[in-house]
């Protein structure tokens, strides 16, 4: 996947001091709040030609990877979230 950037774009997250650049590529986001008031940052991603047929391969199933020993609360959508 290949992060992009966004319009409504505010922020642009560095990658942490122990990873290369072929590691890890800066990453456009939005820091803002729900409605509710809960902080959340939202970041735009495009899939290759290649990773959309291996989903459809793979039963239309997207796998999420969170490093570190927690699962945040995430969401994972097709439908802009603005």
């Amino acid at each position: 996947m290949v992060p992009c950037s966004f319009t409504e774009a505010n922020v642009v997250l560095d990658r942490p001091p122990d990873m290369t650049a072929d590691q890890c590529d800066p990453l456009s986001v939005l820091r803002t709040s729900t409605e509710q008031g809960m902080p959340v940052v939202v970041s735009c991603w495009k899939l290759t030609q290649e990773e959309l047929a291996e989903i459809v391969r793979n039963g239309g199933r997207i796998w999420l990877t969170v490093y570190g020993q927690t699962m945040p609360p995430v969401s994972l959508s097709g439908q802009r979230p603005f």
